[in-house]
C-alpha cells in the first residue's frame, strides 16, 4: 500500500515528503526516487533506526502549501472532505426532519389547548 509521510523540518528548512510502498505481502519496503525525469522504487529497511531513508523530495513550506492546494483542486477535495460533506448533509437532513416533527407536535398540542 502506497503511503506518503510529510514532515516539517525544524528551523524552517521546509517540508520533506517520503512516498513509500509497504508491501502487504511482507516482501519488503520501497521508497520512490526521481531520477532525470523518470522514477524508480528503491528498497529500504524501515527498522533501521540509524540511517533513515532520504525523502523522496523536499519543498519549502510555502511551496508545500501551494502543492496541497493544487492537488485538492485537481482531485476535487480529499476523500475525507467529501465524506465529511456527505455526513454533514445527512445530519442536516435528519435535523430538518426532526424539526418538522417537533413543529407538528407543537401545533397539535397548541390546537388542543385552544379548544379547551
Amino acid at each position: 500500500m502506497i503511503q506518503v509521510h510529510v514532515n516539517e523540518h525544524l528551523m524552517g528548512l521546509g517540508t520533506s515528503i517520503h512516498i513509500v510502498d509497504n508491501f502487504e505481502t511482507g516482501s519488503g519496503h520501497v521508497i520512490l526516487r526521481g531520477i532525470g525525469g523518470s522514477f524508480r522504487w528503491e528498497p529500504y529497511d524501515p527498522n533501521d533506526l540509524i540511517e533513515a531513508p532520504e525523502p523522496t523530495f523536499r519543498l519549502p513550506s510555502e511551496a508545500g502549501r501551494a502543492l496541497l492546494d493544487a492537488l485538492m483542486r485537481h482531485y476535487n477535495g480529499a476523500e475525507d472532505t467529501r465524506s465529511l460533506r456527505r455526513d454533514y448533509d445527512a445530519e442536516r437532513k435528519r435535523v430538518d426532519d426532526q424539526a418538522k416533527v417537533l413543529a407538528d407536535v407543537a401545533r397539535t398540542l397548541a390546537g388542543r389547548e385552544a379548544k379547551r
